[in-house]
């Protein structure tokens, strides 16, 4: 029996009985208490089992000194799909690299589309990682390559696709770019949201021209996505592109135009987000104010710290940090070593050890095209 009073309290309750503090109560349970709470609630039926967690991962979103992830990871091994793809979205922003192993397996070999999916764009939290080299070198080559493999090959769908390509674009590879501007320049309104997006996340100026484009856009949808993607790699060149849409007839792009605003900073950005006090919609106000204040703060910051101090404290280099992929070949991936069934991969472990290193996976180019489609994304999904 556990020793958390609260937990052994849940376990009399029947589902009707549980109350939102209970849910609250659960938080950083140790492996073995929720190995309890797994077996708990196994016994509700399917629904119930399905609120809960989605209730969990509510919770955890809307409370974040609230931690559910020994929860999430024990339930990975669920025989559901809707239940995984809850327990997914709850362990997106973990940094535990012994979900890289799963995410992989069950975006490469998940039961649907959506779960797999799902998978795929929860990689890219540690795609991340492994650009700012916080990963060892064999886990870095099993999130490209694995996801090299999903968005070179026509034949898987376009949601999966797309999802995969926001993951990897973080790598900002010379071999992805083809994939995103084939992505731009299609009519497909999923396919162009997800490119800008792309855009956005591989952190390039380069991308910078065909997010400007986009910001005309008919749809708001892809009016609000360039503009948070101008914000990553725009400058304050770019700032009189977003001053249009400050006054956007859709208050999403409207906000999120403020803060990309906010983003790129400086005395011009400060001028601009001014402008929105004035606004007759409260939530613009309200966020205008914020970022004035965030603004007006950083310069307070550039003004203590001078460029000598700045050297001192972070070196040096003004070079970006990144995993240097010159002339690498995706690596042929020995699923066998990764292929192990959820119900028996419990291990959760945060060190990196020896083993991990000694990953063994052969280096090889399985995604050897002779000849790339003109549209790498036109074909029709079944």
């Amino acid at each position: 029996m556990s020793k958390n009073i609260s937990l052994e309290n849940l376990l009399n309750k029947n589902f009707n009985e549980i109350k939102y503090k209970d849910l609250v109560s659960l938080t950083n349970l140790s492996d073995d208490e929720s190995s309890i709470f797994f077996e708990y609630i196994s016994k509700f039926s399917l629904l119930e089992i399905l609120e809960i967690i989605n209730k969990l991962v509510q919770i955890n979103q809307q409370e974040l000194y609230l931690e559910y992830e020994s929860i999430f990871k024990k339930f990975l091994s669920y025989p559901n799909d809707k239940i995984k793809i809850s327990c997914i979205e709850g362990l997106i922003e973990s940094e535990d690299r012994k979900l890289i192993k799963i995410f992989v397996e069950t975006m490469l070999e998940g039961k649907s589309i959506e779960l797999r999916s799902k998978a795929a764009k929860a990689l890219v939290g540690f795609s991340v990682m492994a650009f700012e080299k916080k990963l060892i070198i064999s886990d870095s080559k099993l999130i490209f390559d694995s996801l090299y493999r999903i968005i070179s090959n026509i034949s898987e769908p376009n949601s999966l696709r797309m999802n995969a390509l926001e993951s990897i674009s973080i790598f900002n590879h010379d071999s992805i770019d083809e994939y995103i501007l084939s992505a731009w320049s299609s009519d497909d309104f999923y396919l162009k949201k997800s490119s800008i997006v792309c855009m956005g996340l591989s952190g390039d100026t380069k991308w910078t021209n065909y997010v400007v484009k986009s910001l005309s856009h008919e749809d708001s949808k892809i009016r609000y996505e360039a503009s948070n993607s101008l914000g990553i790699i725009g400058t304050e060149n770019e700032l009189f592109h977003l001053e249009k849409l400050l006054e956007d007839e859709d208050l999403d792009v409207q906000l999120s135009t403020i803060i990309s605003v906010q983003t790129i900073g400086g005395d011009k950005a400060l001028k601009l987000i001014e402008k929105s006090l004035i606004s007759t919609e409260p939530l613009v106000v309200e966020q205008s104010k914020l970022s004035i204040q965030i603004i007006k703060e950083e310069q307070n910051l550039d003004l203590v710290v001078t460029p000598e101090m700045a050297q001192n404290l972070y070196g040096s280099s003004d070079i970006q940090p990144g995993i240097d992929l010159e002339g690498y070949d995706p690596l042929e991936i020995n699923f066998d070593e990764i292929n192990t069934s959820f119900s028996q991969s419990n291990d959760f472990g945060t060190g990196i050890t020896e083993e991990a290193e000694e990953l063994g996976l052969d280096r090889g180019d399985p995604f050897d095209i002779d000849l790339l489609p003109e549209d790498l994304f036109d074909y029709d999904e079944e």
